[in-house]
């Protein structure tokens, strides 16, 4: 185009550029939109866009001879500004969690994370399946049950080394906790020694992981990059986590679980910088709803050699994971206040959880061990629980071999609830 922008077209290319580089779009995506102003071609507004991208708050580290570079636009200093607020300073979400069950949100987010990130992957799970292997600990029968068990164990233990320094030695423990009884041995809780990997989750033909010879001066300078918040130079610790992720998932610095691996060593860097919250979000409930982008994030900073698509696309992930705890911590108390079982006096929350679960799945067995995992009470305060249950007619024993016990619908529960719910509801 040979003559200048008029003033109304200059707008419309400032705003243009502004949506382009606030939704970190990439040229597959930018050539088939309809564009303004329209005086200016597709590819010649990407060129501008991609000007202003690298003009703005533009980043680069050197890990060796590899260049990391990403871009800060407008919308994710907003992200990140709102994700401090909500995520490292928790008040909107403390007015909505009830303290009395703290240790249940937190273990029902640790399910929903190791199922997501069970899920992601590869392993075909369900809630219900993880549930009943983790809360009733019941010994895993294979090999996919056994990597639920594995992640559930690191989640925990993540949570126990919030305070600590991300080590070589800590980095390999955690594998081995993540691949016990699941892989060979000699790939367990060690760097990989030459280039052969487990390449799952990764799309893109130009996809090549480090060359196992360099692998080690990688991984120092990471455990660095990941220690030292100046090393090389501030980074905001939300930017930091996304490319903390990004290295170990692409570096592959083991034969395995290396996606599984960057999941965890993301949710402990950011826990050890106060994001508090992230205990009850299990982010990869998100992105195992949004896999294709997921795995195209990574396609896209190999094709473009630009870390913002894959900053970008986690970012949104942990923003839609703190408004979705935020609308179910909310719902669960619209819940709780119609759940009839808490209006009867003489029954504390767990009994009234009890019963609900049992009036939503009739042929529901519920154990001590299910019970006192879900709520963090003792063996003794669960047991109390439910056999004050069966002396009230609500529930009834049921003997799962000549040892060992549980509990279900008993045989007056139905006319029970009939019975005195409404009562109950009318006081």
């Amino acid at each position: 185009m040979s003559r200048e922008l008029t003033e109304a077209e200059q707008k419309e290319l400032f705003q243009t550029i502004l949506q382009i580089n606030n939704s970190y779009l990439d040229w597959e995506k930018v050539q088939h939109m309809t564009l303004q102003p329209a005086c200016l071609t597709n590819e010649a507004i990407w060129k501008a866009a991609l000007t202003a991208r690298a003009q703005g708050a533009t980043r680069e580290v050197q890990m060796g001879n590899v260049t990391l570079t990403w871009s800060v636009p407008n919308d994710t200093e907003q992200i990140l500004h709102d994700l401090d607020v909500q995520v490292a300073g928790g008040k909107s979400i403390g007015e909505v969690m009830d303290p009395k069950n703290d240790h249940r949100y937190i273990i029902n987010a640790l399910i929903d994370e190791t199922m997501a990130s069970a899920q992601l992957a590869g392993f075909t799970v369900t809630k219900k399946m993880v549930k009943e292997l983790l809360l009733k600990k019941k010994p895993a029968a294979n090999n996919t049950e056994q990597t639920l068990v594995n992640l559930y164990k690191c989640l925990q233990k993540v949570k126990e080394w919030s305070n600590d320094a991300v080590t070589e030695a800590k980095l390999q423990e955690l594998h081995q906790l993540l691949t016990r009884d699941t892989i060979k041995l000699k790939g367990i809780g060690r760097y990989r020694t030459n280039n052969k990997f487990d390449g799952a989750n990764i799309e893109g033909p130009t996809y090549k992981a480090a060359d196992a010879k360099k692998l080690k001066a990688h991984m120092q300078w990471l455990e660095t990059f990941i220690n030292e918040n100046k090393s090389p130079f501030y980074i905001h610790p939300l930017l930091k986590a996304c490319i903390i992720e990004y290295l170990i998932t692409s570096l592959r610095p083991f034969k395995d679980a290396n996606g599984r691996l960057a999941r965890l060593v993301r949710y402990w860097y950011l826990l050890k910088q106060g994001y508090w919250v992230l205990e009850y979000m299990p982010v990869s409930n998100v992105i195992i709803k949004l896999k294709p982008q997921y795995h195209k994030s990574f396609a896209q900073v190999q094709a473009n050699e630009d870390l913002g698509y894959f900053i970008h696309f986690i970012l949104q992930s942990v923003r839609m994971s703190y408004r979705s705890l935020k609308d179910g911590l909310q719902r669960t108390n619209r819940e709780k206040e119609q759940n009839p079982f808490v209006k009867i006096e003489g029954l504390n929350n767990r009994q009234a959880a009890a019963l609900q679960w049992i009036k939503e799945d009739g042929e529901k067995i519920i154990t001590i061990r299910e019970l006192r995992s879900g709520f963090g009470v003792s063996k003794e305060t669960a047991r109390t629980d439910l056999t004050t249950l069966t002396e009230t007619g609500w529930l009834k024993f049921y003997h799962l071999n000549k040892k060992t016990y549980a509990f279900v619908k008993g045989d007056h529960f139905d006319a029970q609830l009939q019975n005195l719910v409404p009562n109950e509801l009318n006081r």
